[in-house]
Formats: C-alpha cells, sequence, structure tokens
C-alpha cells in the first residue's frame, strides 16, 4: 500500500502544469483537490465523475481559496488535459463519452463537455486509493 500511495504521490507532484505570465497554472491541482474533496463528502461514490454543479461549483469555491494569482479558472481546461498525466508510464485519468459523441479535443464550454463526456474516471487502483 506504501508503494502504491508513493507512485501517486510522485504523481501528484509532477503535474505537468503550463508556464504563464502568473506563474505555474493551478488548474490540475485545483480539480484534484476538488474532486478529493467530493469523495471526502460522500457526493462522488464511484469512479464515475460527471461534471456537474457538485464539481464544477467546489472547483471554483477552491480556486476561490486557494488561489491568489490573476489566472482565470476554467473548469474545463484540466478536466481535459488530466489525461495527460501518468504514474509510472500509466494515464491516470480518462474521459468517457456519451454514445455517438466523440472527446478529441479541449471543450471550452462547462455546458458543451457536459453533453458530450458521461464522467471522467481514474485508474482503478488509484480511484480505490482516493476513496480510502
Amino acid at each position: 500500500m506504501k508503494e502504491l500511495l508513493q507512485k501517486y504521490l510522485s504523481a501528484f507532484s509532477r503535474l505537468k502544469r503550463g508556464n504563464t505570465i502568473y506563474g505555474k497554472a493551478p488548474h490540475k491541482p485545483v480539480l484534484l483537490l476538488s474532486i478529493i474533496e467530493l469523495i471526502e463528502k460522500g457526493l462522488v461514490v464511484s469512479n464515475a465523475i460527471p461534471v456537474n454543479a457538485d464539481l464544477v461549483g467546489t472547483f471554483k469555491e477552491n480556486w476561490q481559496l486557494l488561489v491568489p494569482t490573476l489566472h482565470q479558472a476554467d473548469f474545463t481546461q484540466p478536466f481535459f488535459y488530466l489525461q495527460s498525466e501518468k504514474a509510472a508510464g500509466a494515464q491516470i485519468w480518462f474521459l468517457q463519452a456519451y454514445p455517438g459523441c466523440q472527446i478529441n479535443s479541449y471543450i471550452k464550454s462547462i455546458t458543451t463537455l457536459a453533453a458530450v463526456c458521461a464522467y471522467g474516471y481514474f485508474i482503478e487502483e488509484l480511484f480505490f486509493l482516493l476513496a480510502d
């Protein structure tokens, strides 16, 4: 269990974050903290995390509390780009599109993202670790 935890702590500490004039982009860490918060509160109970008011609202609340820079609180960006993150070479975040839909690129609109994406999900062992 300790090795597993270390693998993901290492991955989280090395998130790919864009460089901006305000410093490193905080979007992915804020999204991860928001998902973890919803798991802890019992609002996320399965490894199928939809784009909904709970997640977007928690993201915005955490953004206000944690981000002192002039970065824009864009929820859709980390929801999509978290797919590029890996732990020990394995992708950790995936998006599941609704039947008949595809997610081939970043979608800027929360409404459009929610209409196309059924949910995001973690690699199974990571979700179980976060839920524990």
